[in-house]
Order: C-alpha cells, then sequence, then structure tokens
C-alpha cells in the first residue's frame, strides 16, 4: 500500500508503533518494522547510552527504517540523547 506515510518513511504499511516509554522494548520495535510498519522506541527513560544500546539493539533485529521519540521537556539529558541518536 502507497501512502504518503510509507513514501515518507519507507515503510510498507502505514502502520506506527506509538513511542511509549517503560512499554516499547528493541524487540518490539523490530517486530512492527519486520512485519512492515514503522516502529519507534522511546527513549525519554533512558540515558544517551541506554538509548545507544537500544539502538543497536533494534539494528541488529531489523534492517528496516525505524525512529525514536524524545520528550524534549523531559529529563536534564534529552539533548545528549538527540545528539546521540543523530550519530548512530
Amino acid at each position: 500500500m502507497k501512502t504518503p506515510m510509507t513514501e515518507l518513511f519507507g515503510c510498507k504499511h502505514p502502520i506506527m508503533l506509538a513511542g511509549m516509554n517503560w512499554i516499547t522494548t528493541p524487540r518490539l520495535v523490530a517486530a512492527v518494522c519486520n512485519a512492515g510498519g514503522l516502529g519507534i522506541f522511546a527513549t525519554a527513560r533512558c540515558t544517551p547510552e541506554e538509548a545507544r544500546k537500544n539502538i543497536r539493539e533494534i539494528r541488529s533485529l531489523t534492517d528496516k527504517p525505524f525512529g525514536i521519540n524524545q520528550i524534549l521537556m523531559f529529563g536534564p539529558v534529552a539533548k545528549e540523547t538527540i545528539q546521540m541518536a543523530i550519530e548512530e
């Protein structure tokens, strides 16, 4: 199915996993991606190094596109986490 979402994000189906803290895991994100949707991993609860570890785990489980969700107003390390995600 071709939609603006699938074209923009490179996924097969216009389905997006919400990036929910304490619920989304690397395995869940990868499963959604491998099924054709867009998985989103929530990083607000993570330190930058924990987020890096989780992003690398997602990459080891899927070669499909995925995203992160970082709430900017929470956590003193939001800026560092976003910079790390850009680097990854």
